[in-house]
């Protein structure tokens, strides 16, 4: 019983390797966190939005993400800079009818209190940069989120958004297209970077 306690890791530890096992009155069990994973989160078309912020954060060169709270006003912190990630896409896990794909595309742009819970706290977009992931795939064949190559990014500072949008909870994916070009995984971390350096310059 020893040897089995001792291989019980902390759970407080960030990051999981996937080897840790369920226990049952001391003793290892047959199953472990890999295996839940696989049970779970197999299907990868519902986790495409989790999946877009990973993306990012690995084009910027970010191993730990920021957003593992159960509340956060932003998604990323890079170069003192809040980075805000929204994802859609054209097939979903749930999606049968065609006609699903040619509906509208939005991403959410809601504003939010500075500090949880507080309706008196300031409220507006609590980031710096947005970035609109599409997944531009039409159907499962074509739209692995796995594969890099089905992603555009959009990348807009949230002072521009501002401006377009005001106070709305959402924009279309045709009105983000009208205010930036997309570019693709290899150009997100030069074009973040060209954002936060024009912002420095101006001051």
């Amino acid at each position: 019983m020893k040897s089995d306690l001792n291989k019980i890791k902390k759970l407080s530890d960030k990051h999981l390797s996937g080897d840790e096992e369920f226990f049952f009155k001391g003793r290892a069990t047959n199953m472990t966190m890999l295996e839940f994973w696989r049970w779970h989160y197999s299907e990868i078309f519902d986790l495409q939005e989790k999946i877009a912020e990973y993306i990012v954060a690995k084009a910027l060169g970010l191993n730990e993400a920021d957003n593992t709270g159960s509340w956060t006003l932003y998604d990323i912190d890079y170069r003192n800079t809040r980075v805000e990630i929204k994802e859609t896409s054209y097939v979903h896990a749930w999606q049968t009818d065609e006609e699903e794909k040619s509906k509208r595309r939005s991403f959410g742009i809601t504003k939010a209190h500075s500090e949880y819970g507080n309706p008196n706290s300031e409220l507006a977009r609590q980031n710096d940069i947005y970035v609109f992931c599409l997944n531009t795939g039409m159907t499962r064949a074509e739209s692995n989120p796995l594969q890099l190559e089905h992603w555009e990014f959009y990348i807009v500072p949230t002072e521009v958004i501002n401006e377009e949008c005001g106070d709305g909870q959402s924009v279309s994916l045709s009105r983000v297209r009208k205010m930036t070009d997309s570019v693709n995984y290899s150009q997100i971390k030069e074009t973040i970077d060209r954002i936060i350096d024009d912002k420095v310059k101006e001051k």
